[in-house]
């Protein structure tokens, strides 16, 4: 059985939906052979100068079957 990987997709933004879901989609899109085994997700928020910027962190925990070393970025 092939080893479990991560992917981290990080975005910091002052608007409310980043991108974030083209950016996962692209990756996956790339990577078509990978099975998903758990997806976790990591919000928060800071208030600077008059303004509020919320940090975004998806993180993929995932196997690439038929290898037990993995090269992705």
């Amino acid at each position: 059985m092939s080893a479990i990987m991560a992917k981290i997709f990080s975005y910091c933004t002052t608007n409310i939906n980043p991108p974030g879901e083209l950016q996962i989609n692209r990756w996956l899109e790339e990577n078509p052979d990978i099975e998903i085994v758990d997806m976790l997700q990591s919000e928060s928020m800071v208030a600077q100068e008059n303004r509020i910027e919320r940090n975004l962190t998806i993180t993929l925990l995932f196997r690439q079957p038929g290898s037990d070393r993995h090269d992705i970025s």
